[in-house]
């Protein structure tokens, strides 16, 4: 719109000093057209008398309109909001499963908007240090590569293209959003800081899940506004890694003097609180890793400090073991004779090869990947490239894939790692895991060289732990393959560390 008032001024000064610039009123007439059409239709779908599909709808035609009323990072901040906290409300409570669509819908969009503003705008061209975050977008495109090379050589069916490349690509448009544009200092750091608000929306949602929805047998019903199903679990573990790095940054804030002592015990307090209510064994690893290295400082000062953290360490892993046997594992884990044993039921399954349940189609993390390794069909190109996008997926609404379909009835695609092993190979799987590897270098580089200003480092530290549990992710679960909430969570931390490593050090 900047484009045609400017238009309007320099006729007017052509025509002389006395003319007259009609003053501005609003859009021109042919652009109301467009979003009148689009009101109408809004209104015929609600004459069906259908609120969920009136939902749905008018989400989508409100996304549209977005692309041209809002600049980029206000359509970021619509997406964070979107994805963290309505889209996996409406699953849960209202159960509209495609709900999550949106979030993978306005992503769509915010692509689009990007390369609207590249063409309009001349992008802001800045040198970029070897090896620093230019290797993660070369990475990125390397995996879209291998996405591309396995739909071409296996020959995908359209309808499994559509299906994964939804599920697998559209969060990729903040990485590459944050990597072409200079972002604000202010508008990056409150994209981090909404973080906090998020944290504190889960507080009413996860005590309502608690004693209204979840029982002894469905504790994986705490999933916060993350999405899931009642009864049958859900997000529980993203809940909970987005509640620790928040609690991180809180840390790494205060530890930079951005944030103050009582606030930051007050949001470690409600985050400690949302992990014993949310029951995922991997908290007793990511809180004391994330604290111990955004604070890392802090605690090598002097001996009194590195003891304090011990012993705070040691109150936190005792306390949730305490708080999880007695709420959740039960007489799961109480009746084992073994402290072996009881490691065994309390989570230490996720590692045997061998845990396949016919019954169920659960296998274990270990039992994924084994799958894979032993497939007696594979071959060289099948190990290379795979046997297409979506082949591990064993359900959905538009069926499952290939290789979901020849070990039916097991769940292949456990862990991230193995879905990436069986839909697009080794050079899929490498080119994935050099992403998460090289942001994780970059910003240890960056926070290593002391450069930016002291938010900025704060940000740094918090990417470093981030992509550390991002790693581990890969072989904890499938959410970085299909779930918006984790995708967008590693977006917005890969983002941050080239937006910091292309633009950080000027912005003072």
């Amino acid at each position: 719109m900047p484009l045609f008032h400017r238009a309007v001024a320099g006729t007017a000064v052509a025509a002389g000093p006395r003319a007259l610039v009609r003053p501005n009123r609003g859009l021109p007439l042919m652009l109301l057209l467009p979003f009148l059409l689009l009101a109408v239709f809004v209104g015929v779908v609600g004459g069906l008398d259908s609120p969920p599909l009136v939902a749905i709808v008018g989400t989508a035609v409100l996304s549209v309109l977005m692309v041209f009323v809002l600049p980029l990072h206000g359509m970021f901040w619509c997406l964070f909001v979107l994805t963290f906290l309505l889209q996996g409300s409406a699953v849960y409570f209202l159960k509209l499963r495609p709900a999550a669509w949106l979030a993978f819908g306005l992503a769509i969009l915010f692509f689009c908007r990007a390369l609207l503003d590249l063409v309009v705008h001349k992008r802001e061209q800045q040198r970029m240090r070897k090896g620093d975050g230019s290797t993660v977008e070369l990475a990125a495109l390397l995996f879209v590569a291998a996405f591309v090379i396995s739909l071409v050589f296996n020959r995908v069916p359209k309808s499994q293209i559509f299906s994964a490349a939804k599920a697998m690509l559209p969060m990729f448009s903040v990485l590459f959003a944050l990597y072409w544009f200079r972002w604000k200092e202010q508008h990056l750091e409150l994209s981090w800081r909404m973080m906090f608000w998020v944290v504190l929306a889960q507080v009413p949602v996860v005590l309502y899940q608690h004693f209204f929805v979840a029982t002894t047998t469905t504790f994986d019903s705490i999933v916060g506004t993350f999405g899931g199903t009642p009864g049958f679990g859900g997000n529980s573990a993203i809940m909970v890694l987005f509640t620790v790095l928040a609690m991180g940054y809180a840390a790494a804030r205060w530890n930079a003097g951005q944030m103050s002592g009582k606030a930051m015990w007050a949001f470690q307090a409600i985050g400690f609180a949302i992990i014993l209510l949310g029951e995922v064994k991997a908290a007793f690893i990511w809180l004391p890793l994330v604290l111990a290295w955004v604070l890392r400082r802090r605690i090598l000062r002097s001996i009194g400090a590195f003891i304090g953290f011990a012993v705070l360490l040691a109150a936190f892993v005792g306390t949730t073991y305490t708080v999880y046997e007695t709420l959740y594992w039960g007489k799961k884990v109480q009746s084992a004779h073994s402290i072996a044993e009881k490691l065994d039921r309390g989570g230490g399954y996720f590692f045997d090869p061998n845990n396949v349940n016919y019954r169920t189609g659960e296998i274990s993390r270990a039992a994924s990947l084994a799958l894979w390794a032993h497939d007696p069909l594979a071959s060289v190109p099948r190990r290379l490239v795979g046997y297409g996008p979506g082949a591990s997926k064993p359900s959905g609404l538009l069926g499952a894939g290939e290789v979901a379909k020849r070990y039916q009835p097991l769940h292949l695609d456990a862990t991230a790692l193995a879905i990436l092993l069986w839909d697009v190979g080794l050079l899929g799987a490498l080119a994935y895991s050099s992403m998460l590897l090289f942001s994780l270098l970059a910003a240890w580089r960056y926070v290593r060289r002391k450069q930016g200003s002291v938010a900025q480092l704060a940000l740094a530290d918090t990417c470093v732990a981030a992509m550390l549990l991002f790693l581990m992710m890969l072989v904890y679960n499938r959410a970085l393959m299909d779930e918006p909430t984790a995708q967008l969570l590693l977006m917005m931390c890969m983002g941050t560390i080239v937006q910091l490593c292309r633009f950080g050090s000027s912005q003072r």
